[in-house]
């Protein structure tokens, strides 16, 4: 489903004023957003970052990194002036919060940002990181950098960013601040929320990047069957069984554990496991020559996301949200797809009849 949408009714006469009316609009409802819109996914692209570092051995799933606050990238160039270090922070600390000592799977359950800078970019004289390059490799397993192939028109390629990118595209070379940004979704990192969707999939269901499939069968006139789809597996993810299911159990962990993001994702009578994500962006805005939706604090604005499947022991759906500027996807995405899978798993909510009243003629 992609919002805002339109009546496919008024194609049935050709084309005329009603078309040209939706082309003009800027909020541009000819584009089915779900495969043909790119955005940053912010912390739902932390499964792909725990996934990589488990399987290249930057971390054992028992390792600990420690949340102590924020961060910082001292300047290559003046490597002994502190004023001019990059400074990183994790969502939590602009709540006064730390998290300190976490596992790969509670790092996943909180979100933090400095278990996944860490992992991404390392830490000088602690911390070996993924860098660019095995990054890029684990964006490219999961499936960016090519279309899903979904028999749907449209769909664009999530974007996977390297060093040789940005070489050629900013004369600049890849930095160890990139790297952090990338390991959270951030930075130059690109998705359609399908992508999302297949990323969230392939956890589930043991390592399996699949085809998705819109069209099940085709039934002829008579009830005859024409054509039926047959499942693809696009590729499986080169990790063990035993190492993926650490990622399972952060995303279980995000649903379930007292410290989870996504408590209201909950469904009566069966486990979710999912990933929020808030993704900061920039809506280039020429009139102001700045990013449009800065709040009252000259903060930028945020994509709400949320990924969820089920159930956890034998998952047979997976769902995505994204909110265009919605916020925090732990408040506007994760109720979204809570009401999916409850309607999936429950059915309908019960209509409340209309009290019955006594009349008298």
């Amino acid at each position: 489903v992609s919002l805002p949408a339109f009546d496919n009714n008024i194609f049935s006469e050709g084309i005329g004023p009603d078309y040209l009316a939706l082309e003009a609009d800027e909020n541009k409802p000819l584009i089915n957003y779900a495969i043909g819109g790119l955005y940053p996914p912010g912390s739902t692209f932390k499964m792909v970052s725990a996934t990589a570092a488990l399987a290249e051995g930057v971390i054992e799933p028992t390792s600990v990194i420690v949340d102590g606050g924020p961060i910082y990238l001292r300047n290559r160039f003046f490597p002994n002036d502190f004023s001019q270090a990059q400074k990183f922070v994790s969502w939590n600390h602009k709540l006064g919060i730390v998290h300190g000592s976490m596992t790969v799977v509670e790092a996943l359950g909180l979100s933090n940002d400095i278990f996944f800078y860490i992992i991404g970019g390392g830490f000088p004289d602690s911390q070996v990181g993924l860098g660019n390059e095995k990054l890029a490799k684990w964006m490219g397993l999961f499936g960016y950098g090519e279309t899903t192939g979904i028999d749907l028109p449209g769909e664009v390629t999530s974007f996977l960013p390297d060093d040789q990118w940005k070489r050629i595209t900013q004369a600049e070379s890849w930095t160890t601040g990139d790297s952090y940004n990338m390991a959270i979704g951030q930075g130059y990192v690109l998705s359609t929320p399908l992508q999302v969707l297949v990323e969230a999939a392939a956890v589930a269901n043991g390592g399996y990047v699949m085809k998705p499939q819109m069209v099940q069968e085709m039934i002829d006139a008579e009830g005859g069957l024409q054509w039926s789809y047959t499942p693809q597996v696009v590729r499986e993810l080169p990790i063990s069984k035993s190492l993926l299911s650490y990622v399972q159990q952060g995303m279980w962990a995000v649903v379930n554990a007292p410290y989870g993001t996504a408590p209201n994702s909950r469904v009566e009578g069966v486990t979710v496991a999912g990933k929020t994500g808030t993704a900061e962006f920039c809506q280039w805005d020429a009139a102001i020559e700045d990013c449009a939706f800065r709040d009252k604090d000259d903060n930028l604005p945020f994509h709400a996301w949320y990924v969820g499947y089920a159930p956890y022991e034998a998952p047979e759906i997976a769902v995505v949200a994204f909110v265009y500027n919605g916020g925090e996807g732990s408040a506007v995405a994760a109720p979204v797809v809570q009401e999916v899978l409850d309607f999936y798993f429950n059915g309908p909510p019960p209509v409340d009849e209309p009290e019955q009243t006594e009349t008298s003629e």
